[in-house]
């Protein structure tokens, strides 16, 4: 568990880094860019999710199909940290310019901060990791989808998902409160495997369909015996889950990178000055995650564009 001493050596770290002179001649400008951006991140992952959980709750043909349903728990986990997670880390990179460190000394606000944020983080992942998986049984049995993938399955898979995250949120909080006997770094080595996991299956998932998205789109359609329409949607949803997928990689592992040859390097003054930097990258993804499934779903867009005429 992170004792007094740890906490107040992490707090005049950052303390004496943000009030220093090279901070304030090179990073002073990218931080307050950065505290506008993350100002501006909870927009979309609060607007876009809204919406498309309006129009599931609104059009029950949409809640029919069972991959809306995996995009409305997304949806979920986006919203939910647009309005928690998000306000709080553009508080906490203000304070940091401003030299309180109010919200990293607070030992509560410190314990409700990591349950919010590893714990809706990762349901967002797992989330995507479950809608690769959905368009990967979609390409690779498609005669047999509709009996594998079906509405009851759909609503117990988001609910073991939100509950494994509650867990996992709860293992990464528990050294920040008084009492707990859990070692700071046994959270940590857990938290490493269940990512892990989902990054491993969603590659698979990944690299699976296209290869039989290459090799068997032809076939699939005549033993479907369907429209090219029908066909060409599932192809064009499986994109956009492989969209998703390439969004996440783009804004979690250079992030991790980054932590882990710093951890390597023993810069903890370093490394405390460009978390704020990370943090907001990582948290890109789930303001993104609207804007993708907009612009690849003409559906979606219809959909919600019926709710925004009913909203005027």
């Amino acid at each position: 568990m992170m004792n007094r001493t740890d906490l107040t050596c992490q707090i005049d770290i950052i303390s004496k880094f943000y009030t220093t002179p090279h901070f304030r001649q090179f990073f002073f400008p990218l931080a307050v860019l950065n505290c506008v951006v993350d100002g501006f991140l909870p927009v979309t992952s609060v607007g876009g999710s809204a919406l498309l959980l309006a129009a599931v709750i609104k059009f029950p043909q949409l809640r029919e199909i069972p991959g809306n349903l995996l995009l409305a728990s997304l949806a979920v986990s986006d919203l939910l940290i647009g309005l928690m997670v998000q306000p709080f880390l553009t508080a906490r990179h203000i304070g940091f310019l401003l030299g309180d460190c109010l919200l990293s000394s607070n030992i509560s606000l410190k314990f409700f901060g990591s349950y919010l944020l590893h714990g809706l983080l990762f349901s967002s992942c797992l989330n995507i990791c479950l809608i690769t998986m959905d368009r990967y049984i979609c390409i690779a049995y498609p005669l047999r989808y509709q009996g594998i993938v079906t509405k009851e399955r759909v609503v117990q898979a988001i609910s073991a998902s939100w509950l494994f995250s509650l867990v996992f949120a709860t293992v990464q909080a528990l050294p920040f409160l008084p009492g707990v006997t859990i070692l700071k770094t046994s959270a940590r080595a857990f938290s490493v495997i269940p990512p892990v996991l989902l990054v491993f299956t969603t590659i698979l998932c990944y690299f699976k369909m296209t290869k039989i998205a290459r090799r068997h789109q032809r076939q699939i359609r005549t033993q479907m015996n369907v429209g090219s329409h029908l066909t060409q949607q599932d192809f064009q949803s499986t994109k956009t889950a492989l969209l998703m997928v390439g969004v996440i990689f783009l804004c979690y592992v250079p992030a991790v990178i980054v932590v882990l040859v710093l951890y390597a390097s023993k810069d903890a003054a370093f490394l405390e000055a460009v978390k704020p930097f990370l943090a907001t990258l990582a948290f890109l993804n789930p303001s993104i995650n609207p804007l993708v499934y907009y612009a690849r779903s003409r559906k979606i867009r219809r959909y919600v564009w019926k709710v925004l005429k009913c909203m005027n």
